[in-house]
């Protein structure tokens, strides 16, 4: 593993200068509640709208302490550049503010070289430094070795997106900016490695641990991160000062290092790295009067909920019982507690796990919230006393285990992941002085799960403003934001917290001749299209969602975007037309691309960016055939029939809202 990871092993990747025509031209300054905001074109209306208002939140909250936003901006309105371009703007008016502050003030203090040279330095006087009244003070205490924080001149500002693609998007619209500051986008290992042989594996993390602890030089990319912070590309005027995560894998390949993070003025980061508490401790981010915007943001309060919950496997609570059993050996005080902790846990599990009362076939469920919840935690000896004992002991188990560099005993990853977890959500539980238990459930399941039956522990979140409310007390402003926020007063309600500035921006296409929603209740063969649980398992019905959207393909040009209520019924009907010859008919039609399982993101983005290129070369296509027809003389009927056949199709599940993209015509929901 060591001489897999040399120096020697890795390419160096060529940099490019800094081209200075990609320099963003910063002439366009318009000037919005008497601040200067620099935008690299002309401003819409809707554009000045948003930017008004992001600058006036953020005005208040500095005066007041506090002060959030609601900003709706339909898609097509420029939201992300305005966003960019104002928060900037104002967090850089305010940085020069407190930087003439500052010089003011230290003008007035002594200048040290008066004491040795006088008559140079002061005309020979030396201000007095200390009150006449008490001229002995104590010293100063000695410099520790910690590290103290620098003192910021304006908050930082975190700007934060669902997935590392879409991070990857809003950093594109930044780059269009002239605003250079410092910057960071925070990812895991799995994103960041450079490590040729660790790079794109599931398990990078482990891999990671295991190199750093068996190797005597540990890993080439781990060390020197200075390297990459002070590399000239990242440098104002450097080829990568605005820079994606695949701009710093490059420069790692380079200079032999890992990341960079610190000292950072603008940080990109996706949502759990700001909602998680457990997260924002291991990547020690402090959003202590930050300004946090959270973009595409119309399902918040899903995302808060799911931060505050938890489901874990008893095989899994199993393994970190072992795990925590082994290292209280080496250090009983941390580990003993923990390890005690999930005696009890697995012993509640047993006594309860027969008592389940059964809700279908091969599954048992109970729940209980409250009251009931805490008497139950109680019974597996959790309570509100306790906890405060074993969170200290967890935090301290889980910063040794994310420590990879030192070479101490730790938690195996999955170990360190299932207590973070677990305490994550127990504290949200606790917390309120143990008021938040009756925002919760706590559940125990039982079920058949690959032949064999499976027990899991879950404590769900029932109120996302219990997660929300934390993050907006700590912060100076949070910033909501997406092109579907509307009903603007349930997210008030929900979240818990008030909003000080609110803002519905009006669409820009004309919704009479460039929008058409309707119901079809029945299909070609005048089938019912009903996906009820009783008609949904019926052939004549998959059938008929097929034909229907094969003869839907035929007429829509670009792609489309197809939403099914569940995963079980998406396998069903590809199923169905895979075996009936439906799949490659509506192949011959558009790409049809599938929303993986799981609901994770690296898995969806590839599917994704496939969908995006083939609706991308398709338009090219049509624009190639519309150029020859003008020679060829094609009738515009089959001009017609052609165009529409480019494009993909996007089959996904929602059970919400359905979401809508640029790339498509229409967008269909069973």
């Amino acid at each position: 593993m060591a001489e897999s990871a040399s120096p020697q092993s890795i390419s160096p990747v060529s940099l490019p200068d800094a081209d200075p025509k990609s320099i963003p031209n910063s002439k366009n300054t318009i000037h919005i509640g008497g601040l200067a905001v620099e935008f690299p074109h002309r401003p819409y209306g809707s554009q000045l709208a948003f930017m008004n208002r992001v600058i006036s939140t953020l005005d208040r909250a500095q005066r007041d302490g506090h002060c959030h936003a609601l900003l709706e901006s339909p898609t097509g309105t420029g939201k992300t550049l305005s966003l960019l371009c104002s928060a900037l703007a104002w967090q850089q008016n305010q940085k020069s503010k407190n930087l003439r502050a500052n010089l003011m003030h230290s003008s007035s203090r002594a200048n040290p070289e008066a004491v040795s040279d006088p008559i140079n330095h002061g005309g020979g006087f030396i201000p007095e430094t200390q009150p006449s009244e008490n001229p002995e003070l104590p010293p100063p205490p000695a410099a520790t070795g910690a590290k103290k924080p620098k003192p910021k001149l304006a908050p930082t500002i975190y700007y934060s997106s669902r997935t590392h693609a879409q991070i990857t998007q809003v950093i594109r619209e930044y780059k269009k900016t002239s605003y250079r500051i410092p910057m960071a986008v925070l990812g895991s290992r799995k994103h960041y490695c450079t490590n040729p042989y660790l790079r794109g594996e599931d398990n990078v993390d482990e891999q990671c641990k295991l190199l750093l602890k068996n190797t005597e030089d540990t890993c080439p990319e781990f060390k020197n991160v200075h390297k990459v912070k002070g590399h000239p590309s990242l440098q104002k005027g450097g080829c990568h000062e605005v820079h994606d995560i695949e701009d710093l894998v490059k420069v790692g390949q380079v200079v032999k290092a890992r990341s960079m993070a610190q000292d950072a003025e603008l940080v990109f980061c996706p949502y759990n790295y700001l909602m998680n508490p457990i997260i924002r401790e291991a990547m020690e981010v402090d959003i202590g009067g930050s300004v946090i915007i959270f973009d595409e943001a119309h399902n918040i309060e899903d995302i808060a909920r799911d931060a505050g919950s938890i489901d874990l496997e008893e095989e899994a609570l199993l393994h970190l019982q072992t795990d925590l059993g082994q290292m209280s050996l080496n250090d009983a005080m941390t580990y003993q507690p923990l390890f005690e902790m999930m005696e009890e846990i697995l012993s509640w599990i047993d006594r309860r796990k027969y008592t389940l009362a059964k809700r279908e076939f091969q599954r048992y469920f109970r729940c209980w919230t409250g009251d009931k919840a805490l008497k139950e935690l109680q019974e597996a000896n959790i309570s509100l006393k306790s906890f405060s004992i074993l969170g200290e002991c967890a935090k301290k188990a889980i910063k040794a285990a994310s420590e990879a560099e030192a070479d101490v005993p730790h938690l195996s990853g999955i170990a360190a992941t299932t207590l973070e977890g677990l305490f994550s959500s127990l504290s949200y539980f606790f917390g309120g002085n143990g008021s938040h238990a009756y925002d919760y459930e706590l559940g125990l399941q039982r079920y058949v799960k690959k032949g064999g039956w499976t027990i899991t522990f879950s404590l769900w979140c029932l109120n996302p403003a219990v997660i929300f409310k934390s993050i907006a007390d700590i912060s100076q402003s949070v910033i909501l934001t997406s092109g579907t926020l509307s009903p603007l007063n349930t997210f008030s309600s929900e979240l818990g917290v008030q909003f000080g500035t609110c803002l519905e921006a009006p669409h820009i296409i004309d919704v009479d001749s460039q929008v058409w929603a309707a119901a079809i209740s029945h299909g070609p063969g005048n089938y019912p299209l009903n996906a009820s649980y009783k008609t949904a398992d019926e052939y004549a019905f998959q059938d008929e969602v097929g034909s229907s959207l094969e003869e839907i393909c035929k007429v829509v040009p670009g792609g489309c975007l197809v939403f099914f209520p569940s995963y079980k019924l998406l396998d069903k009907v590809s199923t169905r037309w895979q075996e009936t010859g439906q799949w490659s008919r509506l192949n011959a039609q558009k790409s049809l691309f599938l929303e993986p399982r799981g609901g994770g993101q690296d898995g969806l983005e590839p599917v994704l960016k496939g969908f995006y290129d083939t609706i991308q070369r398709g338009k090219k296509q049509v624009n190639t055939r519309k150029i020859r027809s003008k020679t060829s003389g094609l009738k515009s009927g089959n001009m017609i029939n052609e165009e529409n056949k480019g494009g993909a199709a996007f089959l996904a599940v929602c059970r919400g809202k359905v979401t809508y993209c640029n790339f498509c015509s229409l967008a269909i929901k069973f």
